[in-house]
């Protein structure tokens, strides 16, 4: 069901090694020949234009062809009484995980909010910085078939505490009777701009402004390849957090990992269709357990077909001499979610540095973290984790550097200015220092 490679098989280590090429060059999680993804960023421009073009009308064509064929404008907007009757529709026990998922995710995104950091002085100069949060910023999440309120919390309360002033959140308008658990999940966040729309249209819309939606500073949030690629195609005319494709999970583990405890966190992932999962342990005897377990444990779950698919097609089982082999293996993988189970997992911990969440421990399942710990779920995937990080309270900053000088700092400081401006031939840089120095 899942492929067995061992790093000291030449063929299986080409094999990771095309496998490791096929997810670095896929950071928007579109599997596709060149030809076929030409034509998906053609059409999501062609649905960025037309929302800039059309607004509201634009949201409304692509609800009706993608989600809703009954949908209307008066639906765009979520009011506060839907929201409010929703909530009142929700179970008793999914309204307190709500409510403890987001007490705790508030909790840990406050915890790691930056404090002010004292200026460093040199006479007569300090220079500080500040963290300032930005006005706006949208949030997009999926849905439709699906209801997915943990990623709501997620990426509301990391703005919430950073101060963001203006949360506008966008997710597809659902047929299938499933947004109460969103709707009553933006009820207990306090949200108030909350609109039904999808894909790259919902993104241009946070972008652009509609006649409903306002535009935002900054998107965030997960999607499919079309909001992936939108997100793409509108860096730098809006802040993006990155790319956020498929889930996956990379276990590294030696001979003392629990086989059943790894196994079910690579069939949880692989549960997301699209999903890919890995075992990179140095234990062949562990690799052949993993390899009963996940056979086993599929067979019992819901979505079985679903999963030996995704362990099938993009997830592994890889055998190496050493930890310090798999570790470095690991740093490249860069993987979303990252379990350590091995003897001693601080060690492993201190050498891995590509990673989008780590998971120290059997009994830190990747579950915990998608729900109620605290940290974000909304992560990096396909090897980005090397150059970007998670969503947090630090994605809704910007840092604001803070440089005073008083006429002694700036003496002792001009003749290196104006050098540097002279040799540049920038002469009226070297003035504006000058003027001051002699007053």
């Amino acid at each position: 069901m899942i492929a067995l490679l061992r790093l000291s098989d030449a063929d299986d280590q080409a094999r990771v090694e095309k496998l490791l090429a096929r997810l670095r060059l896929d950071p928007a999680g579109v599997a596709l020949q060149r030809g076929e993804r030409a034509k998906m960023a053609a059409a999501v421009q062609t649905i960025l234009a037309d929302v800039a073009q059309r607004g509201d009308e634009a949201i409304v064509d692509s609800a009706r062809q993608f989600d809703d064929p009954n949908f209307t404008a008066g639906q765009i907007r979520v009011t506060a009484q839907e929201m409010a009757e929703a909530a009142t529709r929700v179970p008793a026990d999914q309204l307190a995980a709500i409510r403890r998922s987001i007490a705790q995710v508030r909790q840990y995104q406050t915890h790691v909010m930056p404090k002010p950091i004292a200026p460093l002085k040199r006479p007569g100069v300090e220079l500080g910085i500040r963290y300032t949060p930005l006005d706006s910023a949208g949030l997009y999440f999926p849905g439709g078939k699906a209801s997915y309120p943990s990623s709501l919390i997620m990426l509301a309360v990391p703005a919430q505490v950073a101060g963001v002033k203006q949360i506008v959140v966008t997710t597809p308008p659902s047929r299938y009777g499933r947004s109460d658990l969103v709707l009553a999940t933006a009820a207990e966040l306090g949200l108030e701009h909350v609109y039904r729309a999808g894909g790259a249209a919902a993104i241009g819309a946070m972008a652009f402004g509609t006649g409903t939606i306002p535009a935002v500073d900054k998107i965030v949030g997960p999607g499919n390849s079309y909001v992936q690629l939108a997100k793409r195609a509108l860096a730098g005319c809006v802040g993006i957090d990155g790319y956020l494709g498929p889930s996956e999970v990379l276990v590294i583990a030696d001979e003392t990992g629990r086989a059943d405890f790894i196994a079910a966190d690579m069939i949880a992932q692989a549960e997301h269709d699209p999903g890919s999962s890995f075992l990179l342990t140095s234990s062949p005897e562990l690799a052949d357990q993993v390899a009963t377990q996940l056979k086993a444990q599929t067979a019992q779950r819901q979505r079985s077909e679903a999963i030996e698919k995704a362990l099938t097609s993009s997830s592994a089982i890889i055998v190496g001499s050493s930890l310090d082999e798999l570790i470095d293996l690991a740093n490249r993988f860069a993987a979303e979610h990252v379990n350590v189970q091995t003897r001693d997992n601080d060690a492993v911990l201190a050498k891995l540095k590509h990673a989008g969440a780590v998971f120290v421990g059997p009994y830190s399942p990747i579950a915990a973290g998608d729900y109620v710990a605290g940290p974000s779920h909304c992560l990096p995937t396909n090897t980005t984790a090397r150059f970007t990080s998670g969503v947090s309270v630090y994605s809704f900053l910007k840092t604001m550097s803070v440089e005073r000088y008083d006429a002694i700092g700036l003496a002792a400081d001009a003749p290196h200015i104006v050098s540097l401006a002279q040799a540049e031939g920038l002469e009226a840089h070297g003035h504006s220092v000058k003027i001051r120095a002699n007053h």
